[in-house]
């Protein structure tokens, strides 16, 4: 199969899928993709314009008896899509109530005590609605973008991490300084390893990036 030109919003998970083939891991393992596996180590997270080697799919064979029915059941492909939210100082909105809506489902509860909302979604879903009650009944909405967010080293993806946490100053230079003074960060205005590093800290589940208060 020919290099497939990734569009926006496309990741390896809903490729994997879309394809036939067990899992994303089918993706990335093939030798023509060496590159883009150093390059692009997030499945989720993809840039429009990169070049992805979709292998063949295997058919599997199953040995069955003849003149007997054989039934068997497809499960629609899911992802998990996580959802931090908290105030402008990094503290979790836990126990206010939500609704999250994606591929016409709605989730309906509070937020949990770290703030972390978690919801199984199919891997083709691009769009959603999160929406948070605070304590004086108005309502905060959020439009999502599923798997559109651009890898950390695209100055896209910069802005919309920054974006994303309430840093959104109108330029890049400005936002990055009010996010690393916020953070205590030596404040450059450039998109420094440091400010990579501490970007990295919000977005991966693995870690606990704790308050947005100078530490």
């Amino acid at each position: 199969m020919p290099f497939h030109d990734v569009k926006q919003g496309e990741t390896l998970i809903a490729l994997a899928v879309k394809n036939g083939l067990e899992g994303w891991e089918d993706i990335v393992n093939a030798p023509e993709n060496a590159e883009l596996k150093k390059k692009r180590p997030d499945p989720g997270i993809l840039m429009a314009g990169d070049k992805v080697f979709i292998p063949n799919r295997v058919m599997r064979q199953e040995a069955s008896a003849v003149d007997a029915k054989h039934p068997f059941k497809i499960t629609r492909p899911k992802a998990w899509l996580r959802l931090a939210v908290k105030d402008a100082n990094g503290l979790a909105l836990k126990g206010k109530k939500y609704e999250l809506s994606v591929d016409s489902v709605v989730t309906k509860g509070a937020v949990p005590d770290d703030g972390v909302i978690e919801r199984a979604v199919p891997v083709d879903a691009d769009e959603g609605t999160l929406t948070v009650w605070l304590d004086d009944g108005t309502a905060e909405v959020w439009s999502l973008r599923i798997g559109y967010m651009d890898p950390l080293d695209e100055t896209t993806g910069i802005e919309a991490r920054l974006a994303n946490l309430g840093f959104d100053c109108g330029d890049l230079e400005s936002s990055i300084r009010a996010f690393q003074e916020r953070l205590g960060l030596e404040v450059t205005g450039k998109a420094d390893d440091a400010l990579k590093t501490k970007l990295t800290s919000y977005y991966d589940p693995a870690q606990d990036e704790g308050s947005q208060e100078k530490k």
